[in-house]
């Protein structure tokens, strides 16, 4: 094993540790108290909050803004596959695989690269777009800057896998993605689901989600 991947699993343990702390957190402050009278179903809500109400038409402003949305999909995709990828690559297997089915080869660095090139339009984006601008701070580009690298160096990655250099540029950048993620905005990893079972418990119980021309 070389020195660079025991550097990233020694991050990726610090990582899952500090996102643990965090769930705990959440865990232990409980669930939301309601007060008002129910008159809905806080299940049907959750489950609403985390599926259609995610969609571009049902959310305050994502409808007016569909190509962006649709670079923060593929954006997303891009991070998970490379993440999926991350971990695959302790595995003998899954590197004979990548080597061996051509189709393999170029079809997960097609989804990283993807991933990569919807990072920087999103980071332009933010960078020339005056609203975007005065609404972002450091840790949204550092964020945004990280990921995209993290994937592009995942991209090649599998498709240099037998230059050492690339593979320990690609294990060093996954380290330090790892070690930021839990101290800036990219725990939302971890918020992103409480956030959504609140906002699903709030309207859920009030019986507004799901909505009713989606509930007919």
């Amino acid at each position: 094993m070389l020195v660079t991947q025991i550097i990233a699993l020694i991050a990726l343990a610090i990582c899952f540790v500090l996102l643990l702390s965090h769930f705990i957190r959440i865990i232990r402050l409980g669930k939301p108290k309601n007060f008002s009278e129910k008159s809905g179903s806080v299940a049907k809500g959750v489950a609403y909050s985390n599926t259609i109400a995610m969609m571009p038409q049902n959310k305050e402003s994502a409808y007016l803004h569909i190509p962006s949305y649709a670079l923060g999909i593929l954006f997303h995709i891009g991070i998970f596959t490379s993440i999926l990828v991350f971990f695959l690559s302790f595995f003998d297997f899954f590197n004979q695989w990548l080597c061996n089915d051509s189709c393999i080869h170029y079809l997960i660095p097609l989804v990283s690269a993807t991933g990569t090139v919807s990072g920087i339009c999103l980071f332009i984006k933010r960078l020339i777009n005056r609203n975007l601008r005065n609404l972002t701070n450091p840790d949204d580009y550092l964020s945004n800057g990280l990921t995209t690298l993290f994937q592009l160096a995942t991209t090649l990655y599998l498709l240099m896998p037998a230059c050492t250099c690339m593979i320990n540029t690609y294990y060093i950048i996954t380290a330090i993605l790892l070690l930021y993620m839990p101290v800036g905005k990219l725990k939302h990893l971890v918020y992103f689901f409480s956030a959504r079972y609140h906002l699903g418990f709030f309207y859920g119980w009030r019986n507004v989600w799901p909505q009713k021309k989606d509930a007919e």
